[in-house]
């Protein structure tokens, strides 16, 4: 998790930080994290990135699903610098989906959710400057493993 909170510092550029909290819902045994910044936001933030070197046309044509989708995608990455990058949100939804939770982002005028039914990108009709991440991870021991471990 304290990859995904750098990369809210870094990626976003906020002026203002990272905003987070969370709760414990004991009767569900469910954990709800929060974690929202109000900077450029991901869709924005990927278009900047790509016109670098796409035609600008075909990248004022991308929604914010579409930009959504390509940030989630593994290897994909805004960063630059030779450092290998773009595993957080691929790990991330990796890591909620194995482990029977769900992931929302809501990023400018594009949305993310990933849960156990698989992943669903789309527009908002309203635009928020920022992104707002939403996690519930269900608190059951037997459940939390990573990708590469065996189910027992």
């Amino acid at each position: 998790m304290s990859l995904f909170y750098s990369n809210a510092f870094e990626h976003s550029r906020t002026e203002v930080g990272v905003f987070t909290c969370g709760q414990h819902f004991r009767h569900r045994n469910d954990l709800i994290l929060t974690v929202v910044d109000f900077g450029r936001g991901i869709p924005a933030k990927v278009k900047a990135f790509l016109s670098q070197f796409v035609d600008e046309a075909r990248v004022s044509k991308l929604s914010g699903a579409d930009c959504m989708k390509w940030a989630f995608e593994r290897g994909n990455t805004t960063s630059m610098g030779g450092v290998a990058r773009g595993l957080g949100l691929d790990l991330l939804k990796d890591f909620v989906r194995i482990n029977q939770g769900k992931l929302e982002v809501y990023s400018n005028d594009g949305y993310a959710i990933i849960d156990e039914e698989g992943e669903r990108f789309d527009n908002c009709s309203i635009s928020f400057q920022g992104t707002v991440v939403h996690i519930t991870l269900r608190c059951d021991e037997k459940l939390y493993r990573f990708y590469d471990e065996a189910e027992e």
